[in-house]
């Protein structure tokens, strides 16, 4: 198990530094300049264009974006190692703390939007898979179209209309507090949840039809029991959908964010992108990165402790290697 653990460390680690290779290029080859973003244009700074130019220099050069990209590359790499992100253009603040002031805003949203989704996936796609073909099949399959159909946007604009405007139970401001989380968290796991059913659904399904659970039934043992196994085999598969889910979520739903104004690294991160503030854009890139590598290096862990026969490919894949 160990020499698995370690294996799978020593690949995150060349994946992540791919990662602020790829970052770090593909923001500076992008169109724009934060320079001129900040400053604005000569004429509507009310400066002259040898003083813009002047200021310009300074300001580049204070950045570090005067020296060339493999320069530029290595002091940030240097910087990150020190657990230091760097200073915002636009506001002058530290990334880090920036970031750390918004993050819990996002991860208690993701965290409840992705427990919603998980609920109502497995429970509405073990119903469908047990009464498949039946009326509460249709009816959960249908719903499942019409939300993967509709964008979220509409779902959000609609339910802050109608709880908000018409009967008025929800607050419209910028706090961050439990009474204004359901919301947000209501549309993300709705929006979420069709994934979920419709993989439940299929994994029931195929392990209705394997040898195990038509011989359980041959033998007449009890429909519950026969049910319960093949949803602890059905599960399995679940676990990898909610690593990738809650990676999205926690990269930021900027759409919803936005829409109920809710105070998180989403929102955060477009306006940072809208501004070209290169800082900030670098260290919530890094962060989401590093993020979605841990929580699949814990999913491949876990799935070795819970399927033993993962753990035994494995080992002897790390001996070949070897």
């Amino acid at each position: 198990m160990l020499k698995v653990i370690l294996k799978k460390l020593f690949e995150a680690f060349l994946t992540l530094l791919c990662a602020t290779i790829l970052i770090f290029a593909l923001i500076r080859m992008a169109p724009g300049d934060p320079v001129e973003l900040f400053l604005g244009h000569p004429a509507e700074a009310a400066l002259d264009k040898q003083a813009y130019e002047v200021k310009a220099a300074e300001m580049r050069e204070q950045l570090g974006l005067d020296q060339n990209m493999a320069v530029q590359y290595a002091a940030w790499i240097g910087r990150v190692l020190q657990f230091d992100l760097g200073t915002s253009i636009q506001t002058g603040g530290q990334v880090v703390e920036e970031i750390a002031q918004r993050l819990p805003a996002t991860a208690m949203l993701a965290f409840v939007a992705l427990l919603i989704q998980v609920v109502l996936g497995l429970f509405l796609g073990a119903v469908s898979a047990i009464k498949a073909g039946r009326p509460p099949d249709h009816v959960i399959r249908l719903a499942c179209v019409a939300m993967a159909s509709i964008p979220a946007f509409v779902v959000g604009l609609f339910l802050l209309s109608f709880f908000a405007v018409t009967v008025g139970v929800y607050e419209i401001s910028s706090e961050v507090n439990a009474g204004r989380l359901w919301l947000p968290a209501l549309t993300l796991g709705c929006m979420g949840a069709p994934q979920f059913i419709r993989m439940m659904r299929a994994n029931m399904l195929s392990e209705f039809g394997q040898i195990y659970i038509l011989s359980a039934q041959a033998r007449g043992l009890d429909r519950k029991r026969v049910v319960r196994h093949a949803l602890h085999n059905a599960l399995l598969p679940i676990i990898t959908m909610i690593a990738l889910s809650l990676t999205a979520l926690l990269s930021g739903a900027v759409v919803t964010e936005s829409i109920f104004s809710w105070p998180g690294i989403g929102k955060y991160a477009l306006d940072s992108i809208l501004l070209k503030d290169y800082p900030v854009i670098q260290g919530y890139a890094l962060i989401m990165v590093a993020l979605v590598i841990f929580i699949h290096l814990f999913v491949d862990v876990v799935y070795a402790l819970v399927d033993p026969r993962i753990q035994r490919k494995g080992e002897a894949s790390v001996e070949e290697v070897a």
